[in-house]
């Protein structure tokens, strides 16, 4: 009876054995199938994210890219508005400066005409003939400064009178200085 007894307890321990590996069993099937449940949501977690960072990244883009073309877009309007004010100033100031030159510039023009046809007209007179000669020998400064030799000024009649040598006779005349 003992060793039926052994035996039954053997096959009672045996018994608790197959079921505590078989609970073990079960245990570790139920963690293996948390852990693929576990694994599968953060792979489909992981690809979620990945698609929404591949949409946040793609919407980014063209937010820079929209924000690009709308800076080129400013610059080319301020560029081309400083251009329009620039030629518009330059514009104004030919107008007004070639009005304004107009203006002066006929009575100025005319002024100018009328005393190189004074000069013209003396030039081609006798007295004009002989200033120029006395200019090209250089002597016409020497007269209108009266710097002869012991040549004297006198002040007479509200002028400057130029007195140079007496002549062989010890007349001595002069003339009025410019």
């Amino acid at each position: 009876m003992t060793d039926e007894r052994e035996m039954d307890d053997g096959l009672a321990a045996f018994d608790q054995l197959g079921r505590e590996m078989a609970e073990t069993n079960r245990l570790l099937r139920a963690v293996r199938s948390d852990q693929t449940t576990r694994n599968q949501q953060e792979h489909t977690l992981s690809a979620e994210m990945q698609t929404a960072l591949k949409q946040a990244t793609g919407a980014s883009q063209k937010a820079l890219q929209a924000s690009q073309t709308e800076i080129r877009s400013s610059l080319l309007w301020t560029g081309l508005t400083a251009f329009l004010i620039v030629l518009v100033a330059f514009g104004g100031g030919y107008f007004f400066g070639h009005q304004s030159g107009w203006d002066a510039g006929h009575a100025e023009g005319y002024q100018k005409a009328r005393n190189q046809e004074a000069s013209a007209s003396w030039a081609n007179t006798p007295a004009g003939q002989r200033a120029y000669g006395l200019d090209r020998r250089g002597s016409l400064d020497l007269l209108a400064q009266c710097q002869g030799n012991g040549w004297t000024t006198e002040r007479q009649k509200g002028g400057t009178v130029c007195f140079p040598n007496a002549d062989a006779k010890g007349n001595v005349t002069g003339w009025y200085l410019p």
